[in-house]
């Protein structure tokens, strides 16, 4: 049996989901993984992954910088010399950071480390991303590998120096197409421009944050709809821009038309009124949500940046667009509804793209066989 440590801050979206699934699915005779979660994050987080894990750690693990790291190191230390793991996997930024260093406190070799996005790409700081590339460089000494979730965040880890090439794999997100079974994606587009009277649905799927950048979103469609008056907007997820995106909704007068649904528990629901699928994204690892829609067979539009221009073949599953530029981004939904024989096209590229080229079938493989190749010294 091989005995694998999570350790986890981002509870919620993507990071939540891809930790959840591998442990759902790994085979379970074989691989034994426990976990060390955020109880500072997604108060859902137990919910979702009751009886997935093998022992479940929670701990005050919050997002910025806290006097609370210090314990939650010296626990975590704890908890890897009581148990004998076999691997340390640390999922993103901040559970990178105390969790590789618990590690090294506790003499590990295996220590795993996805980044899920990294987080010195938030521009909005310089001296906050100067930090975080100096945390990932220094971090990455201690790593023995680095998975990037994309062959263009695996680029980014190079570019940068985290961490010499020989340690990175990638090991693409993916995902179980058979999850979307029910769902066939139907062009509607056309009829629904020339009825006036039925509304076409655009929608996102992600939390109100600087990364997913919301607001560029919003802006964009209000562009988009004094050009298409019958189209409407569902944000489906919660975060800390809420009030902002609400705002700049009453700004613009887009009450009636942009839909704040908070966060769900499922929204596979919500994907299956879309008509076209959106991303605004500032950076991404890989994108779960994207991966979602495609492999319902959504089309989208999405900003050319890490992680979706390793999804969205642009003219073929979709439309990439300058990251930050509503303009930009307005003008090619447009073009796409205004040219919906396009959709058709896109939903089946999209679809077989995501189904084919990012399986979960082959990803939880390639998961199991890394696993393993550390366990013996392999890797």
């Amino acid at each position: 049996m091989i005995k694998i440590l999570y350790i986890l801050e981002a509870t919620s979206g993507g990071t939540q989901k891809h930790v959840i699934d591998i442990a759902k699915k790994i085979d379970k005779s074989e691989y034994q993984i426990d976990i060390i979660y955020s109880t500072s994050r997604n108060k859902h987080f137990i919910e979702s992954s009751n009886g997935i894990f093998n022992r479940t750690y929670g701990l005050p693990i919050r997002r910025g910088a806290s006097i609370s790291d210090l314990f939650n190191i010296w626990r975590i230390h704890k908890i890897i010399k009581q148990n004998g793991y076999d691997v340390i996997h640390c999922h993103s930024t901040k559970a990178g950071f105390v969790g590789r260093l618990a590690a090294v406190l506790s003499h590990h070799k295996n220590i795993i480390y996805s980044p899920h996005g990294f987080m010195f790409c938030d521009t909005r700081i310089k001296l906050k991303r100067y930090s975080y590339l100096m945390l990932e460089k220094y971090l990455g000494l201690v790593t023995r590998k680095l998975i990037a979730v994309s062959g263009s965040e695996r680029d980014l880890a190079i570019q940068h120096n985290i961490v010499p090439g020989k340690k990175i794999i990638t090991i693409n997100n993916s995902i179980d197409s058979s999850d979307y079974n029910d769902f066939n994606y139907v062009n509607s587009v056309p009829d629904k421009l020339a009825s006036d009277q039925t509304e076409i649905i655009l929608g996102t799927v992600g939390r109100l944050y600087y990364q997913k950048d919301p607001l560029t979103l919003i802006r964009s469609f209000k562009i988009i709809n004094d050009r298409i008056p019958n189209t409407k907007l569902i944000l489906v997820g919660d975060g800390p821009l809420e009030n902002e995106c609400i705002q700049l909704i009453k700004e613009l007068n887009l009450e009636a038309k942009v839909i704040l649904e908070g966060y769900q528990k499922d929204s596979r629901s919500y994907y299956k009124k879309f008509d076209i699928f959106l991303l605004s994204s500032h950076y991404e690892g890989m994108p779960y949500s994207l991966l979602e829609a495609m492999s319902m067979g959504i089309p989208s539009v999405g900003t050319d940046v890490i992680g979706i221009k390793d999804l969205i073949v642009h003219g073929e599953t979709g439309y990439l667009v300058p990251e930050g530029n509503h303009n930009a981004f307005a003008d090619s939904v447009i073009n796409l509804i205004e040219n919906p024989e396009r959709l058709a096209v896109f939903s089946s590229n999209a679809k077989n793209r995501a189904r084919f080229n990012f399986n979960f079938v082959d990803g939880i493989k390639d998961y199991q066989n890394f696993y393993s190749s550390l366990s013996l010294g392999t890797t």
